[in-house]
């Protein structure tokens, strides 16, 4: 029998592949493209894709306590060049593997988490889970519309985790 832990692990990767692909896309643009003044650069937001599956976990078990720790953590992970960046996905989407695989139903129901900037009471992995899924995929769209705007050779495809023939 599968278990919920275990198909929520599935949607995440499956979201992981594509959205590398998407970041996989900037390899011959303009870091600094911004589509208007005043938004994040291409690179910054490749960056905090990038960043999502090691900085969100780590905001629900309140390994990151504050906003000034929030804003170092993302600082010291800011990489300049795309496999710079890519390793840091990768590495993120390791950690959140070996995190989940093997988690029992009972801590994936039961596990009280609560990040710095949540108020009210504690959720569960079942809460954050797709909220966290759900962010690489906002961010993984945003990344892809900036290509879009920047120029880049990207479609349907690249977005649905499909590299270019």
């Amino acid at each position: 029998m599968t278990s919920v832990v275990d198909v929520l692990l599935k949607v995440f990767e499956h979201e992981a592949q594509q959205a590398r692909c998407v970041l996989e896309a900037i390899k011959d643009t303009d870091l600094e493209f911004m589509p208007k003044e005043g938004m994040r650069s291409l690179g910054l937001l490749a960056n905090h894709l990038a960043q999502i599956p090691l900085m969100d976990p780590s905001f629900y078990i309140q390994e990151i306590a504050d906003m000034k720790q929030a804003q170092m953590r993302e600082k010291e992970l800011n990489r300049n060049t795309l496999e710079e960046m890519l390793a840091v996905f990768d590495d993120g989407v390791e950690a959140v593997k070996k995190r989940f695989t093997g988690m029992s139903e009972k801590e994936f129901f039961t596990k009280p988490l609560k990040p710095f900037y949540e108020q009210g009471d504690a959720k569960n992995w079942a809460y954050y889970m797709p909220e966290f899924i759900t962010h690489i995929a906002m961010h993984k769209m945003q990344l892809w519309m900036y290509l879009k705007l920047a120029g880049a050779e990207v479609n349907m495809m690249t977005y649905y985790g499909h590299h270019p023939e």
